[in-house]
């Protein structure tokens, strides 16, 4: 996959490098599938998702500089074809969709900015994490996936499972753990550092 990035305007370095090989494994499990991506800022995942053979991606972010950057990484791969992109505030979309009812979707994939950066936001951060994963189980189907995100390392990885745990139960769901995944090795962790260690990530099949 090829990337424009805006290293003057954009966030950090216009582009997250830490979650390289997490979008090639969610590549390998979007054949066939019908995507919605979320937060996805330049189109990173979506654009994996769609070059893995998705059937159909729809990617979302509340950032319209992203969303534009995003489509013109899809015609840069000549894969606007089979991806839509959609201006809007996550938490609101997916409560909209589960009003609406219905499946739409057999692949959700939840990689969203840090919603903590100090240990006193802790707990409002666990709930934002709750709240977008129990919505992504509801309306995913049985059988259907779920890639889900952290990269803040004060939720550490004993909250992010709990949280996990919380939002299948609430859900109804069981979580079959296909991957659990950290950043790739050019972002090392360092022992004793502990932000370091800092992202999360999981793949999961609803059963």
């Amino acid at each position: 996959v090829k990337y424009l990035v805006d290293v003057e305007n954009g966030q950090k370095t216009g582009f997250f490098l830490d979650q390289k090989y997490n979008r090639r494994a969610v590549g390998r499990l979007a054949a066939g599938k019908t995507v919605l991506d979320c937060f996805t800022h330049t189109g990173s995942f979506a654009l994996n998702a769609a070059r893995g053979g998705a059937e159909h991606v729809t990617a979302v972010d509340i950032s319209q500089s992203a969303i534009d950057m995003a489509r013109a990484n899809a015609v840069h791969n000549g894969l606007e074809g089979r991806m839509d992109f959609l201006t809007a505030d996550v938490f609101d979309l997916l409560t909209e969709l589960e009003k609406k009812g219905g499946k739409p979707y057999d692949f959700i994939i939840l990689d969203p900015p840090a919603f903590t950066k100090a240990r006193r936001t802790v707990e409002n951060a666990m709930r934002g994490y709750k709240e977008i994963n129990y919505r992504a189980m509801k309306l995913l189907p049985r059988g259907g996936y779920l890639a889900t995100a952290s990269c803040s390392h004060f939720a550490t990885e004993e909250l992010f499972i709990k949280m996990l745990r919380d939002a299948a139960r609430d859900a109804g769901v069981q979580l079959r753990q296909i991957e659990a995944r950290q950043q790739c090795a050019d972002h090392p962790i360092l022992w004793g550092v502990d932000e370091t260690d800092y992202l999360k990530f999981y793949l999961f099949q609803i059963v």
